[in-house]
């Protein structure tokens, strides 16, 4: 199992506005996004990536 990633405060902040039963899904997602480019935590900025491409015009 790979290590725990270290999210930005403004991140995990984000993260924790998300509605409850989907958190966990979101949380994994982001964590396998930075992983497959390579950082080691998770930001604002790779979150509203991964927001465009799951909603695009959102």
């Amino acid at each position: 199992m790979s290590a725990k990633l270290e999210w930005e405060p403004a991140a995990k902040e984000r993260l924790e506005r998300v509605p409850f039963f989907v958190r966990p899904f979101v949380r994994i997602r982001a964590e396998r996004a930075a992983r497959e480019r390579g950082l080691t935590r998770v930001t604002s900025a790779l979150l509203d990536e991964l927001k465009r491409a799951e909603h695009p015009g959102r």
